[in-house]
């Protein structure tokens, strides 16, 4: 008596096209959630990440040197920690090298011209 064939209780399987359209709702659900929720969030940490990303990719590194190092190191017999962590620091740059770059970069670092030893009181000038 029913015209849709389908009995009560069960349920017939998707369509394909049906799973397609219901993984789509699925990414635009979980897509909206993401902005909603991400629209007052403080993204510092991201763009700080996104900054550290981009000087590696920069950064000017002799991967064949670097990979050539570690092949010596493994042939002659040193401990696999040591050989991967001179891996380690011959492409990624040392934290303290680069804290000491930007120490050496900052006007602080510099004596101010009047600060140097044996510096005149230029102040006195004219009196």
């Amino acid at each position: 008596m029913s015209g849709s064939g389908r009995k009560k209780g069960k349920r017939a399987p998707l369509t394909p096209g049906e799973r397609r359209r219901l993984r789509q709702l699925v990414v635009c659900l979980v897509l909206f959630g993401v902005v909603f929720l991400g629209r007052g969030t403080d993204w510092a940490p991201v763009a700080q990440l996104s900054q550290t990303v981009g000087e590696l990719v920069r950064a000017d590194t002799d991967f064949q040197a670097v990979f050539a190092r570690m092949g010596e190191s493994l042939s002659k017999g040193e401990p696999a920690v040591e050989t991967f962590r001179s891996l380690w620091d011959g492409v990624f740059p040392q934290e303290e090298q680069k804290e000491q770059e930007d120490q050496e970069d900052t006007p602080a670092a510099r004596p101010a011209p009047g600060d140097e030893e044996g510096g005149e009181d230029r102040g006195a000038e004219g009196a």
